[in-house]
């Protein structure tokens, strides 16, 4: 059963708050014009009440149109369930070009970042942007489902030339931090994600993954998928950050940084097939044991914390 909605949350649906707010700053300086006029004091000033009185008049009038365009607004979007359903949810809004919004989105972020992916075309493409939230504070989770794992092949197959995009990202973000080690954690799991998930900050930036193809990719990429800008503290919020950390505390396995300059320089002077790759990055992975906690304690010896 659908909540009924209080009268702001039904105008934030339709998106009349802003209305409001000017109706609001409307009614203020008419406010304050005609306290002027009646001021004994104006009458002191050689033509302030005139001009008191003027102003006063025409924001009147300028509040009766912006009354009647929010009421008219308001009538008509009263009986639309669906945007009342999108606010209830969580949805602020939806976009179709996802890079586009994440490099708005990292351009005051400093404080974390969550990745989800398989392939990470996107997020390759965005790591000048990380880099600079990096050096601003921010610090990263990557959650991802591996060309060597069953999830990765269930949904791509095991052709997929990914490697690149993950040696790409893990380089930038070293460059940019002097302890990539506690920046920068990736764990990797074996089931398939459903969500196309990022965090940035306090944004939860999230759409499902699909199986279309394109002509470069063979599958469309992340930035190809319809997306929603989700309302913190929302139920869909919560439910999808949720997901990511569930799966993020079953995950199997994770880098380990220690090994990254040897295996970075190793894929940066060898001519390696895609099948070197994927077992040369798999060599600065281990396995995460989940034994009652004393996977964390491993997990925070290997990372030095």
């Amino acid at each position: 059963m659908q909540r009924k909605l209080s009268m702001w949350a039904k105008l934030k649906a339709y998106r009349l708050q802003n209305n409001v707010y000017v109706l609001m700053l409307l009614i203020v300086a008419v406010s304050a014009s005609f306290a002027v006029y009646m001021m004994p004091f104006s009458r002191s000033v050689k033509f302030l009440p005139e001009i008191a009185l003027a102003c006063g008049t025409s924001l009147l009038a300028t509040i009766f149109v912006v009354a009647t365009e929010i009421f008219v607004k308001y009538q008509n979007h009263k009986n639309d369930q669906f945007l009342e359903g999108v606010q209830e949810f969580g949805i602020i809004n939806l976009h179709f070009d996802k890079q586009r919004l994440l490099q708005e989105l990292l351009k005051d972020c400093d404080r974390e970042i969550w990745i989800s992916g398989y392939r990470l075309i996107l997020t390759s493409k965005i790591t000048n942007e990380l880099a600079e939230a990096v050096k601003r504070g921010a610090t990263i989770k990557m959650l991802v489902s591996p060309p060597w794992k069953a999830g990765f092949q269930s949904v791509y197959g095991t052709n997929e030339r990914v490697m690149d995009n993950y040696f790409k990202i893990l380089h930038a973000i070293k460059q940019a931090a002097n302890n990539v080690g506690k920046i920068f954690e990736i764990r990797f799991t074996s089931k398939p994600i459903f969500n196309d998930t990022y965090k940035v900050d306090q944004h939860l930036i999230t759409g499902p993954y699909m199986h279309n193809r394109d002509d470069e990719y063979n599958r469309i990429s992340a930035n190809d998928f319809f997306t929603y800008n989700l309302l913190r503290r929302s139920r869909l919020y919560n439910l999808v950050e949720n997901e990511f950390l569930t799966i993020w505390d079953e995950a199997e396995e994770m880098f380990v940084w220690d090994h990254f300059d040897q295996i970075y320089n190793e894929y940066r002077t060898k001519d390696l097939r895609e099948s070197e790759k994927i077992e040369l990055f798999h060599q600065a992975c281990v396995a995460i044991h989940h034994d009652g906690g004393k996977s964390e304690r491993k997990i925070a010896e290997l990372l030095n914390v």
